[in-house]
């Protein structure tokens, strides 16, 4: 592709200049001109919802990507959004818009994306049915707005992964790594994840305070209702997580599986592992009674159900690990 300086410069000429940015990246966040004039604000709404990657040469608007067809390569973009003398520009500079180099992958080989017709609940239309029903299924949940902006949780409205919750996972650095889609109707399988290994990843690391106590629960919808959490994404805890445990944990590590008889086992089989070296007298552990899980306790008891289940994690004795 031609030099990415000319055309970011040439975009923000288009869009002015972007509202977010990640240069390391060359991904740059613009108002999206067709959000704007429809919501008649005609110099930006401030969302930022309009995302160029200049690295990859595509653009896609979040919000009306689907609806209006704003999203696909860069060349689309320019013959969309640029003027004559834009274009014209482009064409001294070198820049050919109709022959842009695009031979680079837009997706990198292992590179996780959220699914195809992906939408932030914080970014879209609440009069909408698809919102309506997927909001309302996370609603009987339990699950408030204020957790739905946290975790950037959205909805699929087509595609494979269409009808699912998508509960998406940041590293350390802010990166997509990882994330999971639940259906809200009663299509299965009730699960359906990217062809990635969950193993790893440590799940939403970018909310993670490893300076405090940290919580080890089963799934993605008990992880968004226990504070300072990380989801096993099963009931096994993967070598990588039980070292990055070891090595960066300095407070406390409170194990809080489903309840059950093999859970609790389980539980005592992790505990026995982390129980060691510097962590030493600083594992402790819930036991849920059979059949229960944390989530199903925010959706029965609410927020104060949910710490008072935290407040009474205790130490396993020795002999019973």
């Amino acid at each position: 592709m031609s030099d990415g300086n000319l055309l970011l410069g040439i975009v923000k000429q288009i869009l002015g200049d972007p509202i977010k940015s990640n240069p390391n990246r060359g991904q740059y966040g613009f108002d999206c001109p067709i959000c704007s004039a429809e919501k008649d604000m005609p110099d930006g709404d401030g969302k930022g919802n309009l995302e160029v990657n200049i690295e990859k040469g595509i653009y896609h608007c979040w919000v009306c990507g689907e609806t209006h067809g704003t999203k696909g390569t860069l060349r689309k973009f320019f013959r969309y959004f640029a003027n004559k003398q834009q274009l014209k520009k482009l064409k001294l500079l070198g820049v050919d818009v109709e022959n842009i180099d695009y031979q680079k992958k837009v997706v990198k080989e292992n590179e996780i994306v959220l699914p195809e017709h992906f939408n932030l609940f914080t970014e879209s239309n609440p009069k909408s049915i698809p919102y309506k029903e997927a909001f309302n299924y996370l609603k009987r949940r339990g699950i408030t707005q204020d957790i739905i902006k946290k975790y950037k949780i959205g909805y699929t409205t087509g595609g494979r992964y269409v009808g699912r919750i998508i509960i998406p996972s940041y590293d350390k650095e802010g990166e997509l790594n990882y994330w999971v889609g639940r259906s809200y109707t009663k299509q299965k399988p009730k699960y359906l994840n990217p062809d990635a290994d969950k193993e790893k990843i440590i799940f939403n690391e970018c909310c993670l305070n490893w300076d405090s106590d940290v919580y080890l629960v089963e799934g993605p919808f008990d992880h968004i209702v226990v504070h300072n959490s990380i989801p096993m994404l099963g009931k096994n805890i993967s070598d990588k997580l039980m070292l990055e445990i070891l090595k960066k944990a300095t407070a406390n590590i409170i194990i809080l599986l489903d309840g059950g008889e093999e859970e609790w086992k389980e539980t005592k089989m992790i505990y026995s592992k982390l129980d060691v070296g510097k962590l030493h007298g600083r594992v402790k552990a819930i036991k849920l009674d059979e059949g229960l899980d944390v989530s199903e306790i925010n959706e029965k008891r609410g927020r104060q159900g949910v710490i008072d289940v935290m407040r009474s994690a205790s130490p396993i004795k020795n002999s019973l690990v």
